[in-house]
């Protein structure tokens, strides 16, 4: 009587007419020991409107039907969060007695990844010391690749310790269905970066032998100029004032060609000189390049076969 007044003093009783209702028919079976009735009564009232006041009165009845792990799991959440004075010291104190009566439960099993046990319905979060009620639990294991284990642990005695061993069996349609799945191909190779010493080299290569080739044009040039010049005079002295002119403007002519084919000559050399470093230190895989000299009547230069 004592805790029943206890537990309906003060604010927090249910206002749904329903659920109020369900409370006091609780209350009623709970003075003259009808414990069932008391707590199926409130657990209805607490589903209707949860109230702290409901919950103390369920871990009364809790005790008194053996379920001490359910009544300790109630007290520990009051003494928590209930603002009423009275009933948070209740709780403090009945939590020091359920600990030292509760039964206790051990789960021994391998630990796959993803394992998850349930004890009555409620995860397990210690497996070597996890508080239960008396009489029969049902155990619950489930793993990812493994079938569901189920059993029951049954605690006769308040203090008991209880123990469970749990194995694990693989499930067969997991393991077929790893063995049948297609391994997919490896991912392509990223290709390195395209080296562009390849395409530099034979740019440097044609374009220092055409330069080559244009410097021994003028060359030639210079010398067949020089030449006219020598022949306008005979190799000597002329003997008019428009032959001089003449014979100097072949002779300026055949400096100026030559000053060229010497500039062609070496830019041409170097630029052929590099091309050629280039294209000898570029990766194998890109000289796929031949380079030939080519002659004609008409021309000489450099014949570059390949691909680029």
């Amino acid at each position: 009587m004592l805790l029943v007044l206890l537990a309906t003093s003060g604010t927090g009783l249910a206002q749904v007419p329903a659920a109020d209702e369900a409370f006091q028919r609780g209350r009623e079976a709970l003075k003259v020991g009808k414990y069932d009735e008391a707590c199926a009564a409130f657990e209805e009232s607490q589903r209707l409107d949860p109230q702290l006041n409901t919950q103390f009165n369920i871990a009364l009845c809790d005790e008194q039907l053996g379920k001490l792990a359910s009544a300790l799991a109630i007290w520990k959440e009051l003494a928590a969060k209930d603002d009423n004075a009275s009933r948070r010291a209740k709780a403090s104190d009945m939590i020091v007695q359920l600990e030292a009566r509760v039964a206790r439960l051990r789960i021994d099993t391998p630990v796959p990844p993803g394992l998850e046990v349930t004890v009555n319905g409620a995860r397990a979060t210690s497996y070597k010391d996890m508080p239960i009620d008396l009489g029969t639990s049902k155990i619950e294991a489930r793993a990812p690749g493994y079938l569901v284990w189920v059993g029951t642990v049954t605690a006769k005695d308040e203090k008991q310790q209880a123990v469970v061993t749990i194995t694990l069996d693989p499930d067969p349609a997991t393991t077929a269905q790893a063995v049948v799945t297609p391994v997919p191909p490896p991912a392509p190779r990223e290709q390195p970066p395209r080296s562009l010493r390849k395409t530099l080299g034979v740019v440097g290569i044609i374009g220092g032998g055409a330069a080559i080739a244009g410097g021994f044009t003028f060359g030639l040039l210079a010398r067949g100029t020089w030449q006219d010049a020598k022949d306008v005079c005979g190799g000597t002295i002329c003997d008019t004032r428009a032959d001089l002119d003449r014979g100097n403007a072949l002779a300026d002519s055949a400096r100026t060609r030559g000053t060229i084919a010497t500039v062609l000559a070496i830019g041409g050399g170097a630029l052929l000189a590099g091309g050629i470093v280039l294209w000898m230190t570029a990766p194998k895989s890109e000289r796929s390049v031949a380079i030939a000299p080519s002659a004609s009547p008409s021309s000489v230069g450099l014949a570059v076969l390949g691909t680029f």
